[in-house]
């Protein structure tokens, strides 16, 4: 099976080392995968980092506040759009990649799918109390008006896997500029968080498209809570297709964090010896 062209995009506000940790993890790991980086910090200080020099900067970003980034995927379809990759998966610096294998995996897992999401699951019950759809509830209404449809689905955000055809649907769908300015109109601080997690799932439905969760058993692997510990990076490791592991603390002393960082160090010194 051919490898599918495949980039990762970073949204970044810090532009620290766990931004090279993650690019560093990446390399290591994931070679042939292209890296780009949506910044939503200051640009003086990203232009600093020593790996900017290295990436691919999207050309349309700005200051996005905790838990209103849905803009961010937006911007990401556009300029994805004009690039040659198959595939496009959003990541964070709280991720951290620890073994190769990823291109290969996507590609299989893709294959007759157009979009793949962490506990991506169909028509969220009203009652949900599940916090991001919890908080859309004013707005639901007009939402699901503008999407045609009586319930939402719901995912996970981190390491979504958009095919080129989600991204052309969405983009050429008639309801874009409508779905633009609701996203927008969501960044006020009254209105709901973390709407990709309602909004990217639900529309692979309402454009007909294919969509799937990943492996139920990788649930462990990439999660909102707990913070990964040394111990559950090294039980990922031993996971297969556990290619990522989410979230390792932004900190430097912490025992998950070195233990990434010496999976990426044996790597390198692995594909060296090999000349």
């Amino acid at each position: 099976m051919k490898v599918a062209r495949i980039c990762v995009v970073i949204a970044d506000h810090r532009h620290d080392v766990f931004l090279s940790d993650l690019v560093d993890g990446l390399r290591a790991f994931a070679p042939e995968v292209g890296i780009a980086v949506y910044n939503t910090g200051d640009p003086l200080t990203l232009r600093s980092h020593p790996a900017y020099v290295n990436l691919e900067v999207l050309p349309a970003a700005r200051t996005l506040d905790y838990a209103k980034v849905t803009p961010f995927f937006f911007d990401m379809f556009e300029w994805a759009a004009e690039q040659p990759y198959d595939y496009i998966v959003n990541a964070e610096t709280d991720m951290a990649w620890i073994k190769p294998g990823f291109e290969g995996f996507v590609t299989s897992a893709m294959s007759g799918c157009d979009y793949m999401a962490p506990a991506f699951r169909r028509d969220t019950q009203r009652t949900s109390r599940w916090r991001p759809y919890r908080s859309l509830k004013p707005e639901l209404p007009e939402l699901l008006a503008l999407l045609g449809r009586q319930t939402t689905h719901q995912a996970f955000s981190p390491a979504q896997v958009f095919s080129a055809k989600y991204i052309r649907s969405v983009l050429g769908s008639a309801i874009y500029g409508d779905l633009r300015e609701f996203v927008e109109r969501n960044q006020a601080p009254d209105r709901s968080f973390s709407l990709q997690e309602v909004l990217l799932p639900t529309l692979a439905d309402v454009l007909g498209l294919a969509a799937r969760d990943y492996p139920p058993h990788l649930a462990s692997v990439n999660r909102y809570r707990p913070y990964h510990a040394a111990a559950s990076v090294e039980r990922a490791d031993g996971i297969p297709d556990a290619y990522f592991v989410h979230p390792v603390r932004r900190d430097d002393s912490d025992p998950a964090r070195i233990a990434v960082r010496r999976l990426i160090d044996a790597r390198r010194v692995r594909v060296e010896a090999r000349g």
